[in-house]
């Protein structure tokens, strides 16, 4: 969906009325279509999650979006989707829409090694450390000189020694798996996971959504909770936005950071907050912390 052809919010959310479906690859609708209190949307996290993990899983819990803060000072942390898992395995998964130009290999290591130190209390034994995935979702490329899609990272020595298997980061970047739309009967679950949210929402690709959403009834549920809040007034508002500022103010944060100019950086996120845009997204952009964002 490409927000720049609209002239006006009105116009923009006017869409839900003709049966366009929203963007999975926002942060808003990617975590709306998979926390809906309905069968089809849990339905969809589950094999999502299944997909991503490479395991079995009989339930998950959704839980608190926000890592504990430790100490006055420390960075806060905010998952877009955080899950317990049935046998105390813990899953993060983050949409990143856009290319913000950090390091996120660095920050989903910080993200699952935050995970990792949230549910181990005092007297557990190291046995009790539970297993751990960061799973990120990239619309751009973050590996230019890899082919895959997906990788999947954990400690290991050069030569493959794995150490415990507690720590898993998951990449999937969606720009690279337009290659395999014409292998989605031998794709991988998470392969063909990828194609649905990189095309779900384009209209020239309905047939082949339809096709692959057929193969699966995990992404069938997945059409099924798009459509569903597809319907949601907020959510178009909030895509919009999303789509407006990272258009419009971003290039302006682009600018003052190249200069590393902290005041240009303030001032735009100053101008983001006056537009009602959460402190997650901002945090997002600006690489400012949210009690940062908070003093402002």
């Amino acid at each position: 969906m490409n927000g720049s052809k609209f002239l006006s919010e009105e116009e923009y959310v006017s869409q839900m009325h003709t049966g366009a479906l929203l963007n999975p690859r926002i942060d808003s609708t990617f975590k709306a279509m998979f926390t809906q209190p309905t069968e089809e949307s849990r339905a969809a996290l589950h094999s999502f999650l299944e997909a991503a993990t490479e395991e079995k899983i009989k339930s998950f819990e959704l839980t608190a979006n926000d890592a504990p803060v430790s100490y006055n000072g420390q960075r806060n942390v905010s998952y877009d989707i955080a899950c317990v898992l049935d046998d105390g395995r813990m899953a993060e998964i983050e949409m990143q829409a856009f290319d913000q130009q950090y390091d996120y290999g660095k920050r989903a290591e910080y993200h699952v090694a935050r995970l990792e130190t949230t549910y181990l209390e005092k007297g557990d034994d190291w046995q009790s450390a539970p297993v751990v995935f960061q799973i990120t979702v990239l619309n751009f490329h973050y590996t230019p000189k890899s082919r895959n899609a997906i990788n999947r990272y954990a400690m290991r020595t050069k030569d493959g020694l794995e150490l415990s298997n507690t720590l898993n980061v998951v990449f999937i970047e969606l720009p690279k798996i337009t290659k395999l739309e014409k292998s989605i009967d031998t794709n991988s679950k998470l392969e063909n996971w990828a194609l649905f949210l990189k095309d779900a929402d384009n209209p020239k690709k309905q047939d082949f959504i339809k096709n692959l959403t057929s193969k699966e009834d995990g992404l069938m549920q997945a059409k099924k909770s798009l459509s569903n809040i597809s319907k949601n007034k907020a959510l178009w508002i909030a895509q919009w936005k999303q789509e407006s500022f990272e258009r419009d103010i971003r290039s302006g944060l682009n600018a003052a950071m190249q200069q590393g100019i902290q005041q240009g950086i303030t001032q735009v996120a100053k101008n983001m907050l006056s537009t009602g845009i959460p402190l997650e997204q901002i945090s997002k952009l600006t690489g400012l912390s949210e009690t940062e964002l908070q003093s402002l």
